[in-house]
């Protein structure tokens, strides 16, 4: 019953403070702009952090170039717009914008929008969207499969011989990938194209590109059609009276083409492609790093047409970690390719009410468990697994797979189990469930995604609290202040239970003094502090093995006794 005057408001949930907050994700990739412009608010931040300009004409640019770059902000092409609910991502972005075919007026969920609505229903509270164009069809009649397939790379990055048409109205999603010009400097604000925007976005822990395994595949293949049996028969009748203004209601109608799967040259440039958005994070030269950064994805399916049809869609690990599966003597996870600490790889794909209208009812999973990430970030700590967790989004999931599958690990026995490099969405006692928080990691210690997310935390904690001290003069008095200050952060992770030990000398160890540094370092104003820590490790599988023995006789009872 509503009360006039009053209005019955449920609480947020609240939010775990800056040192332990790892719930904030960047997106980006293809999706239309709808015609709505930014709110005041959202267009004055964006002033301020300069990502758009203030004025119609900056100071030494024409008139030309002024308009064209006022056309690409009302565009909001590369701008990374932070949005806080599904809301106002359907008031800037449209969902359903990706035609079905070339020069089609059919449009379907595009897989940008699946995965930002993904995370927002699983928990996400914050995310940033940097579109770089409008959606590729899902399939082109005209075009042979492999000039679609090129137009569809292309989309990466290229080069100039090889830009789109329409390559005035769009951004690479992986600069540098294809051409080494367009190669993105952290210093240089006008470089940040596509996903190189994260180097702006100071609280962004997650980063998902949702396009990438479609801009690797080919052309999808067609949906084998299913006979229909043999109606009854025909017996006329007269026709009752037409009713009114009587309208069927619309249901979406399912492409009848497959979801993306990859052949083997698909899953060469994937997982070059994860090792280029790995890189470009990481910057080995320079602060100019996102290292703090996971990259979220997904596990692609594997394409039977292409000769993966001995069981891989059901064990991925099997064409994973399989040398020479797609690139000669070589491992798609090996550390150079997609082996990584800092990357999260979803598996198997998932149904939910957004897609509906996709090919085979499913959507690349990302935003899934991004969103699960962020659920469990805001509630007890990034730092903790996200095992155990329901999705409430999830319905569906191909393929799904059954316990002895799971138990399934990879060849030579490397990994005991799908779950141990790969963040698993199955069933527990009939319920979905998230059955592992897995990196790709080939180190053992850095398999669990709670241990890298901490040491995102800890990377950004020390970004932020350096940036106090960065013009301090260098010496003993700063070096003190330094230790002191980085100490205080890790005893509010210890409090949180970030650590595995019972006192904080178990726990961590913080030093910044002559033993750290160098003569050169001293003398050039370099600081240098040393940080060890001991991360809590979650247990996410336990094996036991039970023996089933025949009952005691009496004999035998009364010699136990």
């Amino acid at each position: 019953m509503t009360v006039p005057g009053i209005r019955f408001i449920s609480p947020s949930a609240p939010i775990a403070g800056p040192g332990s907050r790892a719930d904030i994700a960047m997106f980006a990739g293809l999706v239309a702009r709808t015609g709505n412009p930014l709110p005041p608010a959202q267009r004055a931040e964006l002033v301020r952090q300069g990502w758009i300009g203030q004025s119609a004409l900056l100071p030494g640019e024409s008139e030309a170039k002024a308009a064209e770059r006022l056309a690409r902000e009302d565009a909001l092409l590369g701008i990374p717009v932070a949005i806080e609910s599904w809301s106002t991502f359907e008031e800037l972005f449209v969902l359903r914008s990706k035609p079905v075919e070339e020069g089609s007026p059919d449009r379907i969920a595009c897989p940008l929008g699946l995965a930002v609505s993904s995370f927002f229903a699983e928990g996400g509270r914050r995310a940033y969207i940097v579109r770089t164009g409008d959606p590729f069809p899902l399939v082109d009649l005209g075009d042979e499969a492999t000039t679609f397939r090129a137009r569809k790379r292309a989309l990466l990055d290229w080069r100039d011989a090889d830009a789109p048409a329409d390559a005035g109205s769009r951004l690479p999603l992986l600069p540098g990938f294809a051409n080494f010009a367009n190669q993105p400097d952290p210093g240089l604000r006008e470089s940040w194209a596509g996903m190189a925007a994260i180097f702006g976005i100071e609280d962004a822990a997650m980063l998902l590109l949702p396009d990438l395994i479609e801009l690797c595949a080919g052309a999808p293949a067609p949906v084998a059609e299913i006979p229909e049996p043999p109606g009854p028969e025909e017996q006329f009748k007269d026709c009752a009276p037409a009713l009114p203004a009587a309208v069927p209601p619309t249901r979406p109608a399912r492409p009848q083409w497959r979801a993306p799967r990859l052949d083997k040259e698909g899953y060469a440039l994937w997982a070059r492609a994860t090792r280029h958005a790995l890189d470009m994070l990481g910057r080995p030269t320079g602060p100019g790093h996102r290292r703090d950064v996971m990259l979220v994805g997904a596990a692609p399916l594997p394409s039977s047409e292409s000769g993966y049809d001995k069981g891989e869609e059901r064990n991925p690990l099997q064409l994973l970690e399989r040398n020479g599966a797609a690139i000669d003597k070589q491992s798609l996870l090996d550390d150079s390719l997609a082996g990584s600490a800092r990357l999260q790889l979803a598996y198997p794909w998932a149904s939910t009410t957004q897609s509906l209208d996709q090919p085979e009812t499913i959507q690349s999973p990302e935003g899934v468990l991004a969103g699960m990430l962020a659920r469990m970030a805001m509630q007890h700590g990034a730092f903790h697994s996200c095992a155990g967790q329901r999705p409430v989004s999830v319905n569906g999931l191909l393929p799904e797979l059954t316990s002895g599958e799971l138990s399934n690990g990879s060849q030579g026995a490397r990994d005991s189990w799908l779950g141990d490099r790969l963040s698993i969405i199955g069933r527990r006692y009939g319920d979905l469930t998230l059955l592992s928080d897995a990196t790709t990691a080939n180190s053992r210690a850095w398999q669990v995604g709670g241990v890298s997310r901490l040491m995102g935390i800890i990377l950004r904690g020390a970004r932020h609290l350096g940036q106090d001290l960065m013009f301090e003069p260098s010496g003993p008095h700063i070096w003190a202040r330094l230790e002191e200050t980085f100490r205080g952060f890790m005893e509010g992770l210890r409090q949180k239970n970030a650590f595995a030990g019972l006192t904080p000398a178990d726990c961590y160890d913080v030093r910044c003094d002559r033993t750290t540094m160098s003569r050169n370092d001293i003398d050039n104003g370099r600081i240098i502090a040393q940080i060890s820590f001991s991360p809590a490790y979650p247990v996410e599988r336990i094996t036991v093995s039970l023996a089933l023995t025949q009952p005691a006789t009496a004999a035998q009872q009364q010699r136990a006794a």
